[in-house]
């Protein structure tokens, strides 16, 4: 039955049984009690129907003669009916004498906020903090810079007017309005901030089994666009993104900035523009978080720039092997292992699951198109959906999706505590990080990043928290480690049908090695 004529018969229904009743129990009548649940449930429906139960004592029969056609279910053990409603048609029927209470209707082993978690939120310990619901850590109040391709409308960052998306900049065309044609933003975006509202789960109030939540679904967004749509970027639009977040940053309050895109390091920090950039960001108050690169194949030295920077959070990519439990997780193989070139800095700083994650789809984008079978098929989390309901998320791999599992964990951190300094994140982020097992150090850093952990860490920065210095560029990597790095760059990256997935370069030579694009650091099908 459509809301309109259910909400006709439901209006003369009110209006019927109070003419009926005795004056008294008619003015008498409580307000029936909506489950606070409920009330979370509505406020992110808007217009959708949820599922309730609706108790209504020695009144079942009628309630759903007054329901008609909505498919209720008689539950008599509990004096009540089962229904799916609006929140318009859920306000009429709280107005019924006869109602007594409306919660929402779970499944008898309650899909909670753990049990429909997806197995990245699960492996970083969201499980063990409260729902943002009961007052758990959601990076509400805390603005998280995106560099990358842009940002597509998308349900879980607010559809067609993202409140939360503050500003978007666009360094490729500049373009006023936001857009992302590679997809690779969205994606990104939607693993900081993504609030799940395109799978709500049962006990929410929707259809999901699983709920595919970003790390901080409170947290705002600032989309800074420097890469096409085949994931290519010049560094002077990757700097003059950093330059912008620094200049806006108390406007929007931008506290944390996600890169995750990379390319080769040109020389050491003091001369390599992407890292000065980023160190003048940390130094300008802004945790920035950058993807270690997908170099494993090169051994020692793979790791790419900006995240050789000494100041900045640098990510790993570990492999959960799509369970919830930690005691089988692996670093990637692909995940790109430090030293790095020329200054031998200790990178990455830790690691984070970024094998096979899900994220936001951004249909019609380049990855969406190429990669279809990446889609994820929406019968996997709901069941029996409807017809018409297209996939809305999409699965990536790669340093560059762990990059911004820590960066939406800086802004539950920052949340918690806004005086925290960019050193403050990253002490406490590595410090309360769990060994991997069997991982090289160089490859783990301080090890799998564990959010609760670090919520509940107490340490505090004295200065700069720089990564360790380990040498002087061949203390540790073979002197002949620029010309392997060189040989090995050119054949893998001469495939073309991976070459968007990673940094082209312009310039060429044996003795110096400077290109002029970049590109995010994301595989398709992971390991």
């Amino acid at each position: 039955m459509k809301a309109r004529t259910l909400a006709a018969l439901l209006a003369a229904a009110c209006l019927t049984l109070f003419l009926a009743a005795p004056v008294a129990s008619a003015g008498t009548k409580p307000t029936p009690l909506i489950d606070p649940s409920l009330n979370a449930a509505l406020a992110l429906a808007q217009t959708d129907p949820v599922p309730v139960i609706i108790s209504a004592p020695g009144h079942i029969t009628q309630l759903r003669q007054v329901l008609g056609d909505t498919g209720t279910v008689p539950l008599t053990v509990v004096h009540g009916v089962a229904a799916r409603l609006t929140p318009a048609e859920i306000a009429s029927v709280a107005k019924l004498p006869y109602v007594k209470a409306l919660v929402p209707d779970a499944p008898v082993v309650s899909a909670d906020y753990v049990s429909s978690m997806d197995i990245t939120n699960l492996t970083i310990g969201l499980g063990q903090l409260p729902a943002p619901w009961q007052g758990g850590p959601t990076g509400t109040g805390v603005t998280v810079a995106i560099i990358d391709s842009g940002i597509a409308e998308h349900p879980d960052l607010g559809g067609k007017s993202p409140s939360r998306l503050l500003a978007f900049v666009d360094f490729t065309k500049g373009k006023k309005h936001p857009y992302d044609d590679a997809g690779h933003g969205t994606f990104v975006a939607g693993l900081i901030a993504g609030d799940g509202s395109a799978s709500l789960p049962t006990d929410e109030g929707g259809l999901a089994t699983q709920q595919f939540r970003g790390v901080a679904p409170g947290a705002d967004i600032v989309a800074l666009k420097v890469l096409n749509k085949f994931g290519e970027g010049r560094a002077s639009d990757v700097i003059a993104a950093i330059q912008w977040a620094i200049q806006h940053k108390d406007e929007y309050n931008i506290r944390v900035l996600n890169i995750s895109v990379g390319g080769d390091i040109p020389g050491p920090t003091v001369d390599d523009p992407m890292a000065q950039a980023v160190e003048a960001a940390w130094k300008a108050g802004i945790v920035v978080v950058c993807a270690a690169g997908n170099e494993g194949a090169f051994g020692p030295g793979g790791v790419l720039s900006p995240g050789n920077d000494p100041y900045v959070i640098t990510v790993g990519a570990l492999d959960t092997k799509q369970t919830a439990t930690t005691a089988d997780d692996t670093v990637c193989t692909y995940s790109s292992e430090g030293p790095t070139l020329y200054d031998e800095f200790a990178k990455p700083d830790l690691v984070a699951p970024g094998n096979r994650l899900i994220s936001l789809r951004a249909p019609a984008s380049y990855i969406d198109r190429t990669w279809p079978e990446n889609r994820i098929p929406v019968s996997s989390y709901i069941t029996d959906p409807p017809a018409n309901l297209k996939p809305q998320y999409f699965k990536l791999s790669g340093t560059s999706t762990a990059a911004p599992v820590v960066a939406g964990i800086a802004a539950l951190m920052l949340q918690e505590d806004p005086t925290l300094t960019p050193d403050d994140v990253k002490a406490r982020l590595m410090a309360s990080a769990n060994p991997v097992p069997g991982a090289p150090a160089l490859a783990e850093g301080a090890g799998a990043v564990d959010a609760p952990a670090a919520l509940a860490a107490d340490l505090r920065s004295s200065g700069y928290d720089l990564s360790a210095d380990l040498g002087n560029g061949s203390t540790i990597l073979p002197p002949d480690v620029l010309v392997q790095w060189a040989k090995y760059s050119w054949t893998k990256y001469s495939w073309t049908k991976y070459s968007w997935t990673k940094y082209s370069w312009t310039k060429y030579s044996w003795t110096k090695y400077s290109w002029t694009k970049y590109s995010w650091t994301t595989l398709i099908n992971g390991q």
